[in-house]
């Protein structure tokens, strides 16, 4: 006879959406950046939105707002010239979140709050 195995349930809810922020730095320390990240338990996913001027969007979860600006204040003392260029208002929706909240999130960026 077969045991059924309980599921653990989840530390927290998940957010439905994540927020982003648009760094410039160098070509070269593009890796720098992206090792650093992962070196704080992947704080933030970076891709590289244009490889000419290194600019990188960081993806991270809107709880880790404080923590991320943080980093890019530490980031600066091996990389002096990594800026944000860009800070967007809204969020953006996640492609792994229920279809209720990809809804209401889509809702909430169309009415422009």
């Amino acid at each position: 006879m077969s045991r059924k195995r309980r599921r653990p349930s989840r530390p927290y809810a998940p957010p439905a959406v994540s927020d982003r922020l648009y760094v410039r730095l160098e070509p070269r320390h593009v890796a720098l950046l992206t090792f650093l990240l992962q070196a704080r338990d992947h704080l933030a996913l970076p891709t590289v939105v244009d490889r000419f001027a290194a600019v990188v969007r960081l993806v991270f979860c809107p709880d880790a707002r404080e923590e991320v600006e943080a980093f890019l204040v530490d980031v600066t003392d091996a990389c002096p010239e990594a800026t944000v260029c860009f800070r967007p208002p809204s969020r953006f929706v996640l492609a792994s979140a229920p279809n209720r909240a990809i809804a209401e999130a889509w809702e909430e960026i169309r009415s422009g709050s």
